[in-house]
């Protein structure tokens, strides 16, 4: 009966998430936006031969991360629109960490009330900062991590043909994901055959396969995708690393979206769940140590939290990089954790019971906090494409983003992108190749001038080349609140309210 409520409860969570999610879309989460108007332009010139954009952006498929969600997106849109392609991808996103994590614990034999534990769990870990700040294709490629290892546990357990080639076809979309996941995994992989050969458990033949798709990706990458720039692309080639205080204090790095003192409320939940779900465990021993569902999980936690320390925060094209490894550490953590033996025969169901109730009620707790500013958002967003409304089909538009960041997130940094989609307007920041970015498969053709997209915020206007601004766009549109004054060009609203405002330049 008490696994049976468990069962209901996560079944009630589940389901009010996904009507959150629903009830919101599109969600305004920082990079979200920008990643819909690339899939919308990409299917326009993969299934409408680039009626709408063929002009202006330009698709050449490249075995490269990140094309593999790029493409699937542009699928999505063409089968069921923009608006349906936005609710789908997004609860996709969301769904793929507790749908990943439960074939990764089937696959482990994990038992029914930690499993429903480590679900309920999931879901307050699947809306992290990552989540927040529309990493959906980082987030699709920790639940590919998931799959791949629980292949991992199958094959170890019965070797076959069939499940080795489904790990090789998912290491492969993992790369063509993100390419976090193909080291994550790899990681894991060779972390636990260490472990196995150490206790004499693995067969060195059989790792050695197991790790060979991994290092042909990798092989691949270095030798074949880091070609793929093209001189005019725009890299800066800085690495930097941080100190060992941003470390430290990066280890709640996930946790933090919004306002760092109402999380504190949701990690004190979180540490009073871990705390009672221990309760009427054992500690550390002889019997622990060996126990596999306890160590191997530990073991994954210290590999990725010495990845993080070891790699740096930010490098070329790419930032965050180092904080990618801590998702993994938290779910790892707690398994092991949830898998330490009873004291006493008996005693851990009451407990798990007990501990479900607060799991649902820290996920409760996290989904109300998230409605709260989800329901912000919105309002802004409603008003903000009131006035892009007003921007006629294929304008050219040059935005402006004046809002504060809050520690690593940008809110509302893409919200121009609606622009695209529902004016099909130009505007110079999709993430493109040209630009820098990592998907080099999609590029302008002739991308406009464009200044770095926080030249407000960083108070650049002597390096904003505002006579090449004139020439390039018919209108600017200017977050507020912002400073006349610095926008030394002859306009007139078109059109503005408190969120916004469209002015055509003279």
């Amino acid at each position: 009966m008490r696994e049976r409520t468990a069962r209901g409860i996560l079944a009630l969570a589940v389901l009010s998430y996904i009507a959150v999610l629903v009830w919101f879309s599109p969600l305004d989460v920082q990079d979200y936006p920008n990643h819909l108007a690339r899939a919308l332009i990409m299917e326009d010139l993969i299934f409408q031969h680039g009626a709408e954009f063929g002009q202006i952006y330009q698709f050449h498929f490249l075995f490269t991360p990140y094309v593999l969600g790029d493409l699937l997106l542009a699928t999505v849109v063409h089968l069921f629109g923009i608006n349906a392609a936005a609710i789908i991808w997004m609860l996709l996103t969301f769904l793929s960490l507790p749908l990943s994590l439960f074939a990764y614990l089937r696959a482990r034999q994990t038992s029914a009330e930690v499993t429903i534990l480590m679900l309920l769990i999931s879901l307050y870990l699947s809306t992290d900062t990552f989540f927040i700040m529309g990493f959906t294709e980082f987030r699709l490629s920790i639940a590919l991590v998931f799959v791949a290892l629980a292949l991992v546990e199958i094959l170890r357990r019965q070797w076959s043909a069939a499940s080795y080639l489904a790990f090789a076809i998912i290491v492969v979309s993992a790369y063509l994901t993100h390419l976090a996941a193909v080291a994550f995994i790899a990681a894991a992989i060779g972390a636990s055959a260490v472990w196995r050969a150490l206790l004499r458990k693995a067969r060195i033949g059989r790792e050695i396969l197991l790790l060979a798709p991994l290092v042909s990706v990798m092989i691949w990458h270095v030798l074949g995708a880091s070609h793929y720039r093209q001189p005019q692309d725009q890299i800066v080639d800085v690495t930097t690393w941080g100190t060992l205080t941003d470390k430290v204090l990066n280890l709640v790095w996930g946790f933090i979206r919004y306002n760092p003192a109402q999380e504190c409320v949701l990690l004190a939940m979180f540490a009073a769940f871990l705390l009672f779900a221990l309760r009427d465990r054992q500690g550390w021993g002889r019997e622990v140590f060996f126990r596999p569902q306890v160590l191997e999980p530990w073991g994954y936690a210290v590999v990725f939290l010495g990845v993080y320390f070891a790699l740096p925060y930010e490098q070329a094209e790419a930032s965050y990089i180092d904080v990618r490894a801590l998702a993994l550490v938290p779910l790892f953590t707690i398994l092991g954790l949830l898998n330490l033996p009873p004291r006493q025969p008996g005693v851990v169901a009451r407990t798990n019971f007990a501990a479900t109730g607060l799991a649902a009620a820290l996920a409760l707790a996290n989904l109300v906090y998230l409605v709260h500013h989800f329901r912000e958002d919105n309002a802004w967003m409603a008003q903000y494409r009131a006035v892009v409304a007003n921007i006629p089909r294929h304008g050219s538009v040059f935005p402006i983003y004046t809002a504060i960041h809050q520690r690593s997130i940008y809110p509302k940094l893409h919200a121009a992108a609606f622009a695209v989609i529902e004016c099909h307007a130009l505007i110079p920041y999709l993430f493109s190749g040209d630009l820098g970015s990592p998907m080099k498969y999609f590029r302008y053709a002739h991308r406009p001038y464009a200044p770095n997209e926080l030249w407000y915020r960083a108070g650049q206007d002597s390096k904003t080349d505002w006579q090449q601004v004139h020439d390039s766009y018919q209108y600017l549109l200017i977050m507020k609140p912002f400073g006349p004054s610095r926008i030394p060009l002859k306009t007139r609203t078109v059109a503005e309210n408190d969120a916004v405002a469209l002015l055509a330049l003279e």
